[in-house]
């Protein structure tokens, strides 16, 4: 897996596919931190909205990277469909991580919080970033060549299931009322809410925790999701 893992990481290094999502995230980022001083948690709630579609955009490109003949020989060396696939998850995982830390640490090293960051908030805005873009990595791949053959399909698939989840946010207490139905969005509001606590906060609940586990197994459950149909489709799909 090792192997693979790299032989992917560098296939995906000399596509220059990342370029456009990675310096549309960066600018965003600069233009979000203009202004100073800003909060901690709802500045870090904010940018992790930014990489949830960010993170959709840099998933299709990861999956997409390999043209037809050349993903059928990866294929043949991998010797097994889950194994490959599972490559690219982990790529796309390895990124969204370092692209959590770099939204974490640029307004940090650019001091454009007002008040002092202490490890609680640094801890809380990477879990805030990384379940967020491990739950979008999860949807968007659901909407890759793979399983959606039109490329024009795979970007408003992509976009409209984002956008969607995003939405429901807003429309979460009336969710609430149906009993059992919070369970089947994709939360997005979890991660959100958490984040509206006030940066003097003295500790991270234990509930906290339980509840980014939860976003993070959303995801899982996404990724079995499409690992399951793609290994029951035709070998000729």
């Amino acid at each position: 897996m090792k192997g693979l893992l790299y032989y992917q990481f560098i296939s995906y290094l000399r596509s220059y596919h990342y370029i456009p999502p990675f310096s549309l995230f960066i600018i965003l980022l600069i233009v979000n931190y203009t202004y100073t001083p800003n909060p901690i948690l709802d500045s870090y709630s904010f940018t992790s909205l930014i990489l949830f579609f960010i993170m959709g955009w840099f998933t299709v490109t990861i999956f997409h990277v390999e043209e037809t003949g050349q993903k059928q020989i990866t294929l043949l060396h991998a010797q097994s469909l889950s194994k490959y696939y599972v490559s690219l998850y982990l790529l796309s995982a390895l990124i969204g991580l370092f692209l959590s830390i770099v939204a974490v640490a640029y307004p940090i090293v650019f001091g454009a919080f007002g008040g002092e960051t202490r490890p609680l908030h640094v801890l809380m805005g990477i879990l805030s970033h990384f379940s967020l873009a491990f739950l979008a990595i999860g949807l968007s791949a659901v909407f890759t060549r793979e399983i959606v053959k039109k490329r024009v399909n795979t970007w408003w698939g992509v976009v409209s299931i984002l956008i969607i989840s995003l939405s429901l946010v807003t429309i979460k207490s009336s969710l609430l009322q149906l009993k059992g139905l919070i369970w089947l969005i994709p939360p997005v509001y979890l991660p959100l809410e958490m984040m509206t606590a006030k940066d003097s906060i003295s500790f991270i609940p234990e509930l906290f925790y339980w509840k980014f586990g939860f976003v993070f197994l959303y995801g899982i459950f996404f990724m079995a999701t499409f690992l399951f149909i793609i290994n029951r489709k035709p070998a000729s799909s």
